[in-house]
């Protein structure tokens, strides 16, 4: 059975559909726990960000969902993920809130079929963040298919592991020619060459780019290839297109029916000093494999989907937007940016504080990926922005937050004490468009007034303005 449900939502859900118990007991097996504990425990459940600690927001310890009792009602509470996961006979579905109802186009029969919804903000995050050129892709009837997002992700592990250079390894190779270089292998020399005609056979070790984690990668590469609607993103850049390339050039040994021996090869994870990115494409590479083995294997207790944090997801989207006009994106993981808490610690370490976006020193800006109402913000927000604003002496906070109403720009009021003032800011999700190419029309003009009113903070003069609507 398939449950479908968006985030930071509570859907009930009906005891009277087909074998509701066996689904609840099912889904039990992953509510409430927390993604930390959940990706040790289900190897074939991938997350992203995979670097938990690229967030903030302690993705980590927050459960994918919850089930609840209300009123003798089962009650299924999602938070800011989304994505797709299955375990025995219950798959979830969980998408952007933002996911609409596809209007009908004439021209467009893939969406005639009734109850058919596109999460078109989701699928344009992914793009602007991980850089996938989807616009030239030919999308699937359920765009929204676990298997898709798996292979738009492959170009982003490929180019993030290949950028740490073509792996190699030491491996067994036996020839049989003249340029003799290792170990004889007499039975196999006296099999072959008696009488003897200037060939040896003999065994080396030696370093090849030919190996099984490169040959994983070829395998992926090749099952892509055979997708109509999907082998487009194998060169949707050039660099996407060099790498794949390269991997061919590398894997002569390559024959289709090794795929079994390839990915049992592959199951224990890849650990490696220098070629750290290799874990997460060897991870991905194994899901888009072993996907279809994974959807039908309703025997045992093991999870299988992709998650994406959307906290995380709405943050680095934003930094595409803020970067080009000179804001500065701090980051947690790789201790870049950020200023301390301390000029000087007199015991135990200093600690670091990383606001979400920072111009000149100036202005704050702080991403948040849920419903904020328009006259009045959290107290933990505004506390939090509030610490920013004192540790840099910055005159100017904000939010951003993305809305399915008009896109706004608010000044929420001037502060006590260093003085400086507060702003709020919404971006308009586009609703109701007929395809997907019209849906990054509309959000690229909304992209473009929000960009505006961001700008114009730069030249604030601590003014109270009142509420305007762009």
């Amino acid at each position: 059975m398939m449950i479908v449900t968006t985030d930071n939502t509570s859907l009930n859900l009906d005891s009277n559909v087909p074998n509701f118990n066996k689904v609840i007991a099912d889904l039990s097996l992953l509510a409430s726990k927390n993604i930390g504990e959940l990706v040790k425990e289900y190897p074939n459940l991938l997350i992203f960000p995979a670097h938990f600690k690229d967030n903030e927001d302690d993705i980590a310890s927050k459960p994918i969902f919850e089930l609840k009792i209300n009123e003798s009602q089962t009650v299924l509470e999602t938070g800011n993920v989304m994505g797709f996961i299955g375990v025995q006979n219950a798959q979830l579905k969980i998408q952007s809130r933002f996911t609409q109802p596809s209007v009908v186009d004439n021209d467009d029969q893939a969406n005639q079929e009734e109850g058919n919804e596109e999460d078109y903000f989701l699928h344009y995050m992914l793009q602007k963040v991980l850089c996938i050129n989807l616009f030239d892709v030919k999308h699937s009837n359920s765009q929204t298919n676990v298997f898709d997002f798996l292979v738009y992700l492959f170009p982003y592990f490929l180019k993030k592991a290949l950028s740490q250079s073509l792996y190699k390894e030491y491996q067994k190779k036996t020839y049989n020619d003249s340029n003799l270089k290792g170990a004889i292998n007499i039975k196999t020399h006296l099999q072959r060459n008696l009488p003897f005609r200037g060939s040896v056979a003999y065994r080396v070790r030696e370093h090849s780019f030919d190996n099984p984690i490169t040959q994983l990668i070829r395998h992926t590469i090749e099952l892509i290839k055979q997708k109509p609607n999907l082998r487009d993103v194998l060169h949707s850049d050039s660099e996407t297109l060099a790498f794949v390339n390269l991997i061919v050039q590398h894997t002569p040994s390559y024959h289709a029916w090794d795929r079994h021996t390839i990915i049992h090869t592959n199951l224990k994870p890849f650990v490696h000093p220098y070629f750290t990115e290799y874990s997460g494409l060897q991870k991905i590479c194994l899901q888009i494999l072993r996907h279809e083995g994974l959807k039908y294997a309703k025997n045992d207790d093991k999870a299988y989907g992709i998650l994406f944090d959307g906290a995380w997801l709405w943050e680095e989207y934003l930094n595409t937007l803020l970067c080009p006009i000179g804001y500065k994106h701090p980051t947690n993981n790789n201790r870049k940016g950020g200023i301390d808490v301390y000029v000087q610690k007199f015991s135990g370490n200093n600690v670091r504080r990383y606001p979400d976006f920072v111009k000149d020193n100036r202005i704050i800006l702080d991403a948040k990926y849920k419903r904020m109402k328009a006259n009045s913000i959290d107290r933990d927000d505004l506390n939090q922005v509030l610490s920013y604003l004192f540790l840099y002496q910055a005159n100017i906070g904000g939010y951003i937050a993305p809305t399915e109403d008009d896109n706004l720009a608010l000044n929420m009021g001037l502060l006590n004490g260093f003085g400086g003032g507060i702003h709020k800011f919404k971006l308009a999700i586009p609703q109701q468009v007929a395809n997907y190419q019209e849906f990054k029309n509309a959000i690229t003009k909304n992209e473009t007034q929000l960009i505006t009113s961001i700008e114009a903070l730069s030249s604030e003069q601590n003014n109270n303005e009142s509420f305007t609507t762009i």
